[in-house]
């Protein structure tokens, strides 16, 4: 048997296993089972005197035991019933109390004679006090007055009359008939109060979410982001140096100024998910906004998180833990901006003129003539790929690992001029140049710095190019191998 499911009463068989077999007495309108307070367990433990029981939290009794039909105002024990639902003494006294007559109390005598004693109801009491205070008798009627030559009485007042009195203690004018004893008006009031309670409870929480719902469309309306992020551009904003630190970008100006030139296509951008990301969508075709709800991250965080990525390399998980969202939008930001960010800024790359490098042209490099880029190759590590020929491909002997390698050209003021497409690792300076097509960059009577790899001087024999790269140290002795023989030599000695 589940605890708490049937009645501890002894003698009641109610269970709430089994409705069909349920006994409800007739001053219950609707059967419970009802839980003992903890101050109230001893008491209650009393009342049901059964031997070897105790009353614990899982004790259960029902509604028949009760005089309200539950622990309610001033019968909060059970009371009624308590040896079985056929006990004639309590039915009785019960009966009476819903019939509205003279309840009894039945007592022996050692004689064996049993004697009932009437109680006074309600309106019996009432009508006792009347007796006893003479300016009430239920005879007189509202409207009749006081006769001023009465005789003087401590409780009369010449200057009061019987309307008087009904206006202020009307309650001392019910009849006897108008005065209720039922219990199920008690049950009802006390459910009406209960229904009072429930509606202005309700009440509470209706205002309390209208509230929170009239701040969410404020908070939508404009465009404030809710969610407490760890990183935010709206605190780096006010620190260039942070700026810097984060980005790589010089100032927070710098940064506003390339979210402007892509601000235009972010409202149709369709971020990528899978190979069905490549068709296009209806809204693009009608340039309105992307349907759905409000992304986590706004525009500009999503570029943080960019350009985070670029010049930090940090994880997903970390960049994920920081701007407090899942792992999978990270990736979906990434996927997205990058290639978005590599078609809508390919016009800053710029190749420029002879006359405008003349302009920019530092110092330094002043005994260059005509000098117009600087190049060089980066690499970028990669994971190694599960194919072996794959993993040939994009291996590189100079890192040791996978990569893929990239040709950039600088202008003598340090500017990008010139990004090639990406290639594997394996691929030597030589054949990025040529494949890469920076050769025809290139003027006549240009000069161009490169390292030592980039033994390119037969590319440069179509155009009158010159290239500067440091000398070759292999028949000469390096500074070291100099100390060396000093050294061997004054041991020697």
């Amino acid at each position: 048997m589940g605890k708490g499911d049937r009645c501890a009463v002894f003698g009641c068989n109610n269970d709430r296993r089994y409705p069909e077999k349920l006994l409800i007495k007739d001053h219950v309108t609707t059967i419970k089972w009802h839980y003992c307070p903890p101050k109230s367990r001893r008491i209650w433990t009393k009342l049901l005197n059964r031997e070897g029981f105790e009353v614990t939290s899982n004790t259960r009794i029902c509604s028949n035991h009760f005089v309200l039909g539950g622990p309610h105002g001033q019968h909060p024990h059970p009371c009624l019933y308590m040896r079985g639902p056929d006990t004639s003494t309590h039915s009785l006294e019960i009966q009476e109390i819903i019939s509205g007559a003279e309840p009894t109390t039945t007592t022996t005598t050692r004689g064996g004679q049993v004697k009932r004693a009437k109680h006074e109801t309600r309106a019996s009491k009432v009508a006792k006090i009347s007796s006893d205070h003479c300016y009430y008798t239920p005879s007189v009627a509202a409207s009749e007055e006081m006769p001023l030559d009465s005789p003087p009485s401590p409780c009369r007042s010449s200057s009061f009359s019987c309307q008087d009195l009904k206006e202020e203690h009307g309650y001392a004018f019910m009849s006897e008939s108008e005065v209720c004893t039922c219990v199920k008006c008690e049950v009802c009031k006390r459910k009406w109060r209960d229904l009072e309670h429930d509606r202005d409870s309700l009440r509470e929480e209706r205002d309390r979410l209208k509230e929170e719902i009239e701040k969410r469309n404020s908070e939508l309306q404009t465009g404030k982001d809710t969610v407490n992020h760890i990183y935010d551009i709206e605190n780096l904003k006010h620190s260039d140096k942070l700026i810097h630190l984060h980005t790589g970008l010089a100032s927070y100006a710098l940064f506003i100024w390339i979210f402007s030139l892509i601000k235009p296509k972010l409202p149709y951008m369709q971020y990528f998910k899978s190979s069905q990301s490549q068709s296009t969508k209806s809204y693009q075709v009608r340039r309105t906004n992307k349907p759905g709800p409000k992304r986590l991250l706004s525009y500009q965080n999503e570029l943080l998180v960019t350009l985070m990525k670029i010049k930090l390399n940090l994880s997903e998980q970390f960049l994920a833990h920081l701007f407090s969202c899942g792992i999978s939008l990270i990736s979906q930001v990434l996927s997205t901006w990058l290639p978005l960010l590599s078609l809508e800024l390919r016009c800053l790359i710029h190749w420029p003129t002879r006359n405008e490098l003349k302009l920019y042209m530092p110092s330094c490099f002043a005994k260059y003539r005509n000098m117009s880029a600087i190049i060089d190759c980066t690499e970028v590590p990669l994971q190694r790929p599960s194919l072996a020929k794959a993993n040939s491909q994009i291996y590189s002997k100079y890192k040791g690992r996978a990569t893929a390698k990239i040709l950039v050209a600088c202008t003598p003021a340090g500017t990008i001029s010139f990004v090639s497409s990406v290639a594997g690792g394996n691929m030597s300076d030589k054949e990025m140049v040529k494949r890469s097509g920076i050769l025809d960059k290139f003027a006549p009577g240009d000069t161009i710095l490169a390292d030592r790899g980039f033994n390119i001087q037969e590319l440069l024999l179509d155009k009158p190019v010159r290239l500067e790269i440091p000398p070759f140290l292999k028949k000469k002795k390096t500074v070291f191998r100099i100390r060396k023989q000093n050294y061997q030599t004054s041991c020697q000695c």
